[in-house]
């Protein structure tokens, strides 16, 4: 039996949902909220692969466009959805505390709103551990999941729906009426993204995922800079 957990940050912390794969095909979904990253790493059994929708592994100084793969996802998924890839800080930003100190690093207004998620993360990564947590964006994998970018802003009704006929498309046993029970204080658009990095950790642990680059560069802790999807 195989174990997989697609992650995504929300505004009380983390949700995941956990995949597990019996008898070859099937699936049984259970979702899970955490306070922090750190209660991700003590989860047991461990799964096989934990897809978060994080960046993982940083630059060391300022680099138009991000990492070499914030670049070559972006020109995967074009406009508009190009735009969901913001450059990750560099990791000398990560004290900032309020955003004028971060905008001096670069860091835009949206990369600030997550730079506490990056901050947790990047405290607690080792190169060990990116042997099983790695980095994906879920748009990236609803680009891979339907054949072609999403059309639609994911917020929006008509960007729910298509997201939702993907995964019922591609993701053996999930059904829309996962939304209807969902954890108090995740949005719909959270955990269908926790559901589409799900999708990924099961391409990875099958060998059918790929990642941009194909040759990561590693940053200043040995950590690998590269999406999956």
């Amino acid at each position: 039996m195989r174990r997989v957990m697609g992650v995504d940050g929300f505004r009380g912390g983390w949700v995941g949902v956990e995949v597990e794969v019996q008898k070859g095909a099937d699936r049984i979904f259970e979702t899970k909220t955490f306070r922090s990253f750190k209660d991700l790493l003590v989860l047991d059994p461990f799964p096989d692969v934990i897809a978060i929708d994080i960046p993982i592994g940083l630059l060391g100084a300022e680099s138009k466009g991000g990492r070499a793969c914030d670049r070559q996802a972006r020109r995967l998924l074009g406009p508009p959805r190009s735009s969901s890839v913001f450059s990750p800080p560099v990791r000398a930003a990560l004290g900032a505390a309020v955003y004028e100190e971060a905008k001096r690093h670069g860091l835009t207004r949206q990369g600030f709103g997550i730079l506490p998620k990056v901050r947790e993360v990047d405290e607690q990564m080792t190169p060990e551990l990116q042997k099983r947590i790695l980095e994906v964006h879920p748009e990236l994998s609803f680009r891979e999941m339907n054949g072609r970018s999403m059309s639609h802003n994911k917020k929006g009704s008509q960007g729910r729906l298509d997201r939702i006929q993907a995964l019922e498309d591609r993701l053996p046993g999930f059904s829309r009426s996962y939304l209807d029970v969902r954890p108090e204080g995740v949005a719909a658009d959270d955990l269908l993204d926790a559901f589409a990095a799900a999708w990924t950790a099961l391409r990875i642990v099958a060998g059918e995922a790929v990642r941009f680059p194909s040759d990561p560069p590693r940053d200043q802790k040995g950590l690998r800079m590269e999406i999956w999807y």
